[in-house]
């Protein structure tokens, strides 16, 4: 597999197929179009990043495992720039930091968020939980009863399973470290 449309369609396959699941049926549970599931599956669409996150929060599954070619084993040096997964219409670039380690269940990644970027609204599966290091910039947390701004150096730590979403509000970029954990189930 030579691009990140060919690893996410493949894995979207894989992990579609292993829990035997149909094209309707992901499509029912995702909201994500059958044709489009399809199309990323066939590597011939991108979908963005909104979509892969619905996707991975469908399939309890990490977005890191989306991201990765497949057959993966062993040491690997990732490099941001091979594996950026970017929105322009959010603002947001995230670069997967290490392979998703399924039997301690954490997956890394940076995201950048330029003036103004956010993303999506999302909500995790239950026993999911968030880390988010700040290391430039300030970011706020927008959660259902409260936001939280962090500024650099500072970590966010909160349920991935409540509704929330990023904003970067201030004039400048933001750098973020996130760490996922998620439970086996």
């Amino acid at each position: 597999m030579d691009t990140i449309s060919e690893n996410i369609g493949s894995n979207l396959k894989f992990i579609r197929k292993q829990r035997n699941l149909t094209l309707e049926s992901l499509s029912a549970a995702s909201g994500v179009s059958k044709s489009m599931i399809s199309e990323i599956e066939r590597g011939i669409r991108n979908p963005s990043i909104s979509i892969l996150w619905n996707l991975a929060n469908t399939l309890k599954t990490p977005l890191n495992f989306f991201l990765k070619p497949q057959g993966t084993q062993g040491a690997v040096i990732y490099r941001p720039a091979a594996t950026s997964v970017g929105d322009d219409e959010t603002g947001c670039i995230y670069h997967p930091l290490m392979e998703f380690d399924e039997s301690k269940g954490i997956e890394l990644y940076t995201c950048t968020y330029q003036p103004g970027g956010c993303t999506a609204k999302q909500v995790h599966y239950a026993g999911v939980e968030e880390y988010a290091f700040i290391a430039s910039g300030n970011i706020t947390l927008h959660l259902p009863d409260e936001n939280l701004t962090a500024a650099a150096g500072e970590v966010l730590h909160f349920p991935g399973d409540k509704p929330h979403w990023y904003s970067n509000d201030s004039l400048d970029t933001a750098a973020v470290f996130v760490m996922m954990y998620y439970p086996k189930l």
